[in-house]
């Protein structure tokens, strides 16, 4: 059975199929106003498929042929001009969640903005909001999970709990550390990230750091932990 084609068009999207995708819009322009199964519209869809180029075409025809992004792909997108003109229009869209269980403040996190996130806590973003869905996670893992360094060091200065536990009991610092990302493990552990804490599989940083071959996150945790920091 042939697919249909708002599914067809977000599998190209998925898979990268540049011809495909150019092809069904060049024959239904209409699919750039549609929406993925979980609620995503086409360019929001290729960024988490990681597909990069696909995204830039998807957004410059959007742009090209007027089709405004929601809260939300306003926030993957980085647009600062379109976030804060829809805060201006609705301020409580910084508290909204998207089809798929994220705020708009996890998915600034995650593809890192730092402006847009400052703007969104300044008008009232919660952040230690946990997404409605199976990570049941807060802006500050979304951040570390992007490897986002200086969206964190908002999300601390707006209070974020360094030590906040998403599902599975991992920390920003089991991510970090699992990254090899030394810089983020210094700004984790600078702002009270314990080194000590346990994910549900009994897994801590440093167990992280060993595995993966991170040395100089190990050195990090070892000299935080020996009091020299």
């Amino acid at each position: 059975m042939t697919a249909p084609p708002i599914q067809e068009f977000f599998q190209a999207i998925r898979s990268g199929d540049e011809g495909a995708v150019g092809s069904m819009l060049a024959a239904d322009p209409a699919l750039l106003q549609a929406k993925s199964e979980n609620g995503a519209d086409p360019f929001t869809a290729a960024k988490f498929s990681r597909q990069e180029r696909l995204a830039s075409m998807l957004l410059e025809e959007m742009s090209r042929r007027g089709v405004e992004l929601d809260m939300f792909g306003a926030c993957v997108a980085g647009d600062e001009r379109r976030v804060a003109h829809l805060l201006d229009a609705d301020r409580t869209s910084a508290s909204a969640y998207s089809p798929d269980g994220w705020t708009p403040l996890h998915l600034t996190a995650f593809f890192g903005n730092a402006r847009v996130g400052k703007l969104l806590l300044e008008h009232g973003a919660d952040v230690h909001a946990r997404s409605r869905n199976a990570m049941d996670n807060q802006p500050i893992h979304a951040a570390a999970a992007g490897r986002k360094a200086d969206v964190i060091a908002i999300l601390l200065e707006y209070g974020a709990d360094a030590n906040a536990r998403q599902h599975a009991g991992w920390t920003p610092l089991h991510a970090a550390s699992q990254n090899g990302d030394s810089n983020l493990v210094r700004l984790l552990m600078a702002h009270g990230a314990d080194a000590g804490v346990r994910a549900a599989n009994n897994q801590s940083a440093m167990d992280l750091a060993l595995t993966g071959g991170r040395q100089d996150v190990v050195d990090i945790l070892d000299e935080y932990e020996t009091g020299r920091h």
